[in-house]
């Protein structure tokens, strides 16, 4: 057919513009099928709860594609005969394109004639006119049927008929939240990996004491000023660092236990009591190895299948969950130690879902870990504190040698540890120098012992290093009184006991001023009170 391209390029377009109708028409009928489909399903799965949530209007947008997609996928496709067919009907050629493709490989004696005439022809028949598109039918079916289905997808209510939207929601929740406290955990985790919970003390704290041993051993005896210098900045880095740690989360941990419980609460009262003492002493050990029983409670509940166990294991490890929590979040009030386990609480009743069991148990495991490395830190702070405490004691003492005279850093060997000095210098107190004929060496204000009495005259005009650091009207009401209970009122005459009692009144107001100002260590403060109580009672006595 090289000699007729006017009728082969005829024939061609009109074989397009078939295989274009016939796609487009296909796509037509099977988008009205899925609609049907999609509309069926959509009442089933919204009436039912079964599967609601799978036709959302994205969705809806999904079907006139998938029906064009399988429409182009679908065999079929017409042939050039078919094109020439249909332009002989249309023209009324009388098969006249038909026998131009019979002719086209023979040797007829007609093929002159009809490929001319066909050539003839060929120029003057419109494509367009022979395969028309006429699908204002086709597109006003498909449009109704896809605003049918957006309704649906908008106005067709979820019912719940047997529970399975709700417990779709419950899985989804359970899912977000195992992925929320994961986050969380993996955030703490990063935070405590930066610090050294293992070691006796934290950096600050361990850099504080270093730093106080280090000034101790710089101490002079005929250089007070500098060494009370060097003694009042410890006292108030050491008790700004004390005050911080007791007003925080280690409160909680020394205060009494409430005696008044529950019956069923004597177990946990008992195994408390034993936490709370091993944490005051600087050690979680008991706590760890309670979570290292809860994870072994945990691979036990992965493992079974008996749903009786599985039951009885879960109520256990709850009931252990719900003592740490306890006892983290009223015993001891440690925030972050409580998070850990509310965490890892939230996660359990997640794993109890067997379709987020695995997920859930991991980030359980992760939770435990945390909340172990959560009571080593706690149990680090304690340690802090009770070294500070003691640290703000040698301070104390300290400055009371210095008063004296008697504080050298000669004295203190170079390795010496907070317990070390504390004995050193309860040693070096006791051993005083009272009055005449005793142990000690000398006359006058010898050692220790009885001595002949009188008291050693004074010499106010001699000139001394000595600093006055108790000046004020507090401290000196109590020397009055000192002065008052060594002689006795009826000795004294100087005082009435008028005066006794306002002194003593004034003093019981001021006392916790004095306490704050002086920085007493909080190891002397029960009895101090209790000395002033005394004090009170002997006098309406």
């Amino acid at each position: 057919m090289s000699n007729s391209p006017k009728a082969q390029h005829l024939l061609q377009q009109v074989q397009l513009r078939l295989t274009i109708r016939k796609i487009v028409q296909r796509a037509f009928l099977v988008t009205l099928i899925l609609a049907a489909v999609y509309l069926t399903l959509m009442l089933v799965g919204r009436l039912t709860g079964y599967f609601p949530d799978w036709f959302t209007p994205f969705s809806v947008l999904m079907v006139p594609e998938v029906g064009l997609l399988i429409a182009v996928l679908l065999p079929g496709r017409p042939e050039q005969s078919q094109a020439a067919h249909a332009i002989d009907e249309n023209q009324g050629t009388h098969d006249l394109y038909l026998t131009l493709l019979s002719v086209k490989t023979s040797q007829s004696e007609y093929k002159p004639l009809v490929t001319m005439k066909a050539e003839e022809l060929a120029g003057k028949i419109d494509a367009g006119s022979v395969a028309p598109f006429q699908w204002e039918k086709s597109w006003l079916w498909t449009a109704g049927a896809m605003a049918l289905l957006f309704a649906g997808a908008f106005f067709v209510p979820t019912l719940d008929p047997f529970g399975k939207v709700a417990e779709a929601k419950q899985e989804e929740q359970q899912k977000r939240l195992i992925e929320e406290t994961a986050k969380q955990t993996e955030k703490r985790k990063a935070i405590l990996a930066e610090k050294e919970i293992e070691a006796e003390n934290s950096e600050a704290v361990e850099k504080a004491l270093e730093a106080l041993k280090s000034d101790f051993g710089k101490m002079k005896s005929g250089d007070r000023k500098a060494n009370l210098a060097r003694l009042n900045k410890h006292q108030k880095q050491i008790g700004e660092k004390f005050r911080k740690l007791n007003s925080g989360e280690l409160k909680s941990l020394n205060d009494k236990m409430n005696g008044q419980q529950k019956l069923g609460a004597i177990r946990d009262q008992e195994l408390f009591r034993k936490w709370k003492k091993e944490l005051q002493q600087g050690s979680a050990e008991s706590m760890k190895s309670e979570v290292d029983k809860l994870q072994e409670d945990l691979e036990r509940l992965a493992k079974t299948t008996d749903p009786v166990e599985r039951t009885e294991l879960e109520r256990q490890i709850q009931k252990k969950m719900n003592e740490l929590s306890d006892f983290a979040s009223n015993k001891v009030g440690s925030k972050a130690l409580n998070a850990a386990i509310e965490r890892a609480k939230q996660q359990l009743e997640a794993a109890k879902d067997g379709k987020l069991s695995k997920e859930a148990m991991e980030a359980l495991k992760e939770s435990l870990e945390v909340a172990q490395q959560e009571m080593e830190m706690l149990a680090q702070s304690a340690r802090d504190m009770k070294d500070l405490e003691e640290a703000l004691e040698m301070i104390s003492m300290a400055k009371q040698m210095n008063a004296d005279g008697k504080l050298d850093g000669e004295m203190f060997p170079g390795e010496m540890t907070l317990e070390d000095y504390a004995e050193l210098y309860a040693q070096m107190m006791g051993d005083g120098m009272g009055q005449g004929e005793g142990e000690g060496e000398g006359e006058g204000t010898g050692g220790q012992g009885f001595g002949e009495g009188g008291e050693v005259e004074e010499d106010d005009s001699i000139g001394t290093d000595f600093i006055d650091e108790k000046s004020k009207a507090a401290i000196q009401k109590g020397r009055i009184l000192l002065s008052m209970k060594t002689k006795g009122l009826s000795d004294s005459g100087d005082i009435t006991d008028a005066d006794y009692k306002r002194i003593v009144g004034e003093l019981q107001q001021s006392l916790d001023d004095v306490i704050e100002q002086e920085q007493i260590p909080p190891g002397y403060l029960e009895g101090i009170k209790k000395y002033f109580d005394t004090l009170e009672k002997s006098e309406k006595n």
